[in-house]
C-alpha cells in the first residue's frame, strides 16, 4: 500500500540559483500525483529530493510522517524509474525484475513466485525467459515498472519514463500505468512536461514554473480554472485579449480592450486601472448570430480555417487587430465562416479569466 509524501517548505539552491523555491504540497497515500512543467522548472530536482539522491537546502521531505533528512535512497520506502529505464541488457526479463529481491536475500522460490505475479500485473505473462534486447519499447517500460514494484515500495517515482516512446505507444502506456497504479494502490509521483500524460493519469497535478509551484488541483480545475497567467498559457491553448480594468464587481471585472469591453472572472483580485490579460479557450468561443444574454461579443474577420477531422479551427482578427482562434465541433457550427468574411463571435464571462499582464509560459 502507498504512503503519503509531504513536501514541507522545501527549497534547493545550487550556488546562486534557486532550483526549487519553498514548495509545499501534501501527496496523499495511494494518489497518482504529477508535477507538470517546462524544462528547467525544477521538477526533476524535486523528484531527486524525494528519492534521497539530494538533500534539500531548506525544508523537509516526510514520508508517512517521517522526516527523510539523512536517510539515503536505499533506506527510503521509494523506488525510482529513470527516463532511460536502466535495464540490465545481459539479464533476462525475470532476472531484471527479480534483481532487487535477490539483493535483499529473498529465496529463489519466493522470487520466482513474485516475478510471475508481477509479469501478470504488467501484462507480460510468460515473458520471463526473454532477453531484454528482444522487447519493444513499451514492453521495456513494463519490465522497468515490474522491477521497481518488486521491492514493494510505498512510493514509486517516475522521471518522464514515456518520453522516448512514439505517440501511439505513449497513449497506450498512459492507460497501462494508470491501471497498474489503481491495482497496486502504490503512491505514484510522476514528472512530465507533457500535459496529456499528466491529465490522463493523475488524480492531481502540480504545475511548476522556475522552481515555484503555481497551482495544485485536479486536471479539470487546472484546465478550466487556472490561477495564474502562467498556468492559463502553459496548459492547453488560450486566446489573449489585453486591456485595462474598468469595472470591478464581486469576483468579476470588466476590461477595456482594443476590440471592446469584455467581462471575465477576476481570481487575482485586479483593481481599477490595472493592466490585464483575459484568457479564453478556443472551444469556449461560439458563433453569436444573436447576442446571448450576458455574453461577451466581438466583431471579427475570418482570416483562415483548418479542417482537423472531429473539429474545425477558425482563425479570426478582431476589429481591434487582435488574433483569436475558435474551435468548433464539426456539427455544422462555423461552416459558414469563409476567409475574408465577417463574423460575430461570443464567449461567456465565466469562460474568460483575467490576470495581471506579465510573463506567460511562452514569454
Amino acid at each position: 500500500m502507498g504512503q503519503d509524501v509531504e513536501i514541507a517548505n522545501v527549497s534547493m539552491r545550487f550556488g546562486d540559483v534557486d532550483a526549487v523555491r519553498d514548495i509545499r504540497v501534501h501527496i496523499q497515500a495511494g494518489e497518482f500525483f504529477s508535477f507538470l512543467g517546462p524544462s528547467g522548472c525544477g521538477k526533476t530536482t524535486l523528484l531527486r529530493l524525494i528519492s534521497g539522491f539530494m538533500e534539500p537546502s531548506a525544508g523537509e521531505i516526510r514520508i508517512n510522517g517521517r522526516n527523510m533528512r539523512g536517510i539515503g535512497p536505499n533506506r527510503r520506502p521509494t523506488a525510482m524509474i529513470f527516463q532511460n529505464l536502466a535495464l540490465f541488457p545481459l539479464m533476462s526479463v525475470a532476472q531484471n525484475i527479480g534483481f532487487g529481491l535477490e539483493v535483499r536475500g529473498v529465496g529463489r522460490a519466493e522470487r520466482e513466485k513474485k516475478v510471475a505475479a508481477l509479469l501478470e500485473l504488467v501484462d507480460l505473462p510468460g515473458a520471463g525467459d526473454s532477453p531484454v534486447s528482444a522487447l519493444s519499447g513499451g514492453q521495456k517500460q513494463r519490465v522497468a515498472i515490474a522491477r521497481a514494484l518488486a521491492v514493494a515500495p510505498a512510493v514509486l517515482l517516475l522521471d518522464e519514463p514515456l518520453s522516448a516512446l512514439d505517440l501511439k505507444l505513449r497513449k497506450h502506456m498512459r492507460l497501462a500505468l494508470r491501471e497498474i497504479q489503481r491495482r497496486t494502490a502504490v503512491t505514484f509521483v510522476y514528472i512530465t512536461h507533457d500535459q496529456g500524460e499528466a491529465f490522463t493519469m493523475s488524480d492531481r497535478v502540480g504545475v511548476m514554473s522556475v522552481g515555484r509551484l503555481e497551482q495544485v488541483d485536479a486536471p479539470e480545475k487546472i484546465y478550466n480554472a487556472p490561477r495564474s497567467a502562467f498556468v492559463a498559457s502553459f496548459v492547453g491553448e488560450a486566446n489573449r485579449l489585453c486591456g485595462t480594468v474598468a469595472v470591478v464587481e464581486n469576483s468579476a471585472a470588466s476590461i477595456d480592450t482594443p476590440s471592446g469591453r469584455i467581462i471575465g472572472q477576476n481570481p487575482a483580485g485586479l483593481g481599477h486601472g490595472a493592466k490585464s490579460t483575459a484568457f479564453v479557450r478556443p472551444e469556449a468561443i461560439f458563433v453569436a448570430d444573436q447576442t446571448p444574454d450576458g455574453a461577451n461579443t466581438l466583431e471579427c474577420t475570418v482570416i483562415g480555417r483548418s479542417f482537423e477531422g472531429a473539429y474545425t479551427t477558425i482563425r479570426l482578427k478582431t476589429r481591434g487587430g487582435e488574433t483569436l482562434t475558435m474551435r468548433c465541433n464539426n456539427d455544422g457550427q462555423g461552416w459558414a465562416a469563409t476567409a475574408g468574411g465577417n463574423i460575430r463571435i461570443g464567449f461567456k464571462p465565466e469562460n474568460a479569466r483575467l490576470f495581471p499582464s506579465g510573463e506567460c509560459a511562452d514569454g
